[in-house]
């Protein structure tokens, strides 16, 4: 029918780094990007972390999809959001479309219908 029917909230990639960098003190700040190559076995620690945090939320936005589909028994659409989405797209097939700024979109047709309506 088109209509929203749930979803999921899960920490971002942001707050997990944070939260590993925090609580281990020595490990260092990295930035949050698309890996290079494939491999998920790092020789050094700044290569361990960048595969633990990008493969690990592959992995989860996958397992996540994987049982929100066999949940639904039904084909349905899966829309990534957020401005991080796009790092993902290019080692998964597990959204069907990303929208970055869908809050925003939502925001203005709030506005606009609010406005056509006064």
């Amino acid at each position: 029918t088109g209509a929203y029917k749930g979803g999921i909230i899960a920490p971002g990639i942001n707050l997990s780094l944070d939260a590993l960098v925090t609580a281990a003190a020595k490990l260092p700040r990295i930035a949050i990007e698309a890996p290079s190559d494939t491999s998920v076995i790092g020789r050094d620690t700044v290569t361990q972390m960048h595969i633990g945090i990008y493969w690990g939320y592959v992995a989860m936005i996958e397992g996540l999809v994987a049982r929100m589909k066999a949940e639904v028994g039904r084909p349905c659409t899966v829309v990534a959001t957020g401005g991080l989405a796009v790092l993902f797209e290019q080692h998964t097939d597990a959204f069907d479309a990303i929208e970055p700024d869908l809050t925003i979109q939502g925001l203005a047709i709030l506005w606009e219908r609010a406005h056509i309506q006064a």
